[in-house]
């Protein structure tokens, strides 16, 4: 797989659309788009730099894919976790970090 489609698969399991992801990045919509549809369209570093950060992955998963199953799976869960809690409330994230910590005692 190529960059639009890991690009493509990141965005499907974080349930980003690609208007979203522009708000976040600074990317035009129709720039976004071309990434994910046109093969040949591929973003600069500066570019895939913001798109990797704010989906909590790396420009080189974007481009490579990601290796290992197990790791995908256990990465995929916790970019999931980091891309919601990214977006709470700092009242909020202190809500969530109390109830793992309250989870974890038990």
């Amino acid at each position: 797989m190529g960059f639009k489609e890991n690009l493509r698969e990141e965005m499907d399991f974080q349930d980003i659309k690609p208007k979203e992801l522009s708000e976040k990045t600074g990317i035009s919509v129709n720039t976004l788009r071309n990434y994910i549809n046109n093969h040949d369209a591929l973003p600069n570093i500066d570019s895939a730099v913001k798109i990797a950060k704010v989906l909590n992955t790396t420009v080189e998963e974007l481009v490579e894919g990601r290796k290992n199953k197990a790791e995908f799976q256990k990465s995929d869960m916790t970019g999931k976790f980091l891309s919601i809690f990214t977006n709470l409330s700092e009242n909020d994230q202190k809500s969530v970090i109390a109830l793992l910590e309250e989870m974890k005692k038990h």
